[in-house]
Formats: structure tokens, sequence, C-alpha cells
């Protein structure tokens, strides 16, 4: 057996060598018994197994324990869904609101207002001024947003 093929075999059978088939069991020993790469190996792959079986056990509960969670249950008062604005809130969305309030100002301070505006207005402002030959040089023109 190699190396190669005892991890496969780890991977399928787990790291307890006694649920692995009896063929593949002895050849997994004797490589174990000579190589530290395969000891080592084996030892990294009980202690996940250990681990898996650890997280997976139920856990233990008494009755008192599950009746107390019931009576909490049972006298929980409903709780109000509705929404309460707190200072912390009605600060956030002030905020936003001012600043979706001067993205929209600056926007349409952007936008070209002329008295023959089409509707390639908005394209003309994001991919450039199409039609027109503008001097890299001078600050005519918008240039385009992207």
């Amino acid at each position: 057996m190699t190396i190669d093929e005892l991890e496969q075999g780890l991977d399928r059978y787990g790291g307890d060598l006694g649920r692995w088939p009896a063929d593949l069991r002895a050849g997994a020993e004797a490589l174990v018994s000579e190589n530290r790469t395969a000891a080592e190996l084996i030892r990294v792959a009980a202690r996940l197994d250990r681990a898996l079986a650890r997280a997976v056990e139920p856990l233990a509960l008494d009755s008192a324990f599950v009746g107390s969670i019931a009576a909490r249950i049972d006298h929980a008062k409903p709780r109000d869904e509705a929404v309460r604005p707190t200072p912390r809130f009605v600060a956030w969305a002030g905020a936003a609101m001012a600043a979706f309030l001067v993205t929209g100002y600056a926007i349409g301070l952007a936008l070209p207002t002329t008295a023959t505006q089409s509707d390639d207005a908005v394209v003309s402002l994001v991919f450039g001024d199409t039609g027109t030959t503008v001097d890299p040089g001078t600050a005519d023109g918008l240039g385009g947003l992207l």
C-alpha cells in the first residue's frame, strides 16, 4: 500500500482501522508500522473522527430544562412588531435623504439644459459629447463621466 492509497482509504473508511475491509486493513497496518508519515495520517484521521463524533452527539436535555422552556413560551408576551423610530434611525434617515438630495441636485446641474436637448442627453453626459470635437486641453464640453 502507498501513502496515496492510505489517504484514499482514510477518506472512505475513517481513522479507525478496525472499520476497514480486512485486505486493506492488513496493508494499512503494515504501512503504518514502517512509515512515520502514514502513522501521523492515521493519528490525524482518528482525531478528526472523534471531533466529528462529538459534533453530532445529541444534546442531553432533562425534563426540567424542557419544562422551563415550555413555561416561558406559554407566559411570553406577544411582541409588538411595529417599527419604532429611534433617534439613531432618524439621524441616519436624515443623512441619507440629504445625500440623495445633494446627489440629485448635482446631476441636475450637470445635465445639459439647451432648448435643443434631445433624448440622448444622458447618453452624452455619461459617454461623452457625441458629434462634437472637444480639444482635450480646454474645459469645453462635459467629456463624459465614464
